[in-house]
């Protein structure tokens, strides 16, 4: 079992993204159809390499993925 803690946040949507049949171009294109964002193919790579992803947004790539994204207390 892989633990998720420890894969940068970086490659996990790339794996997500290709499982789901999207690359990140794909992805950003995707991304700003639902959003309404006009984020070019450079900005959009960038801020997922940078890890600079807000908490919204990573709500909406899960959204886009199949992901339901939350927020749980640590027992």
């Amino acid at each position: 079992m892989i633990d998720l803690d420890k894969v940068p946040l970086e490659d996990q949507i790339k794996f997500w993204s290709k499982y789901r049949g999207y690359t990140l171009k794909t992805l950003g294109e995707e991304f700003n159809k639902r959003f309404g964002t006009k984020y070019v193919q450079q900005s959009f790579s960038r801020k997922i390499n940078n890890e600079s992803i807000s908490y919204n947004e990573l709500r909406q790539f899960g959204e886009i993925l199949g992901f339901k994204v939350k927020l749980e207390p640590i027992n």
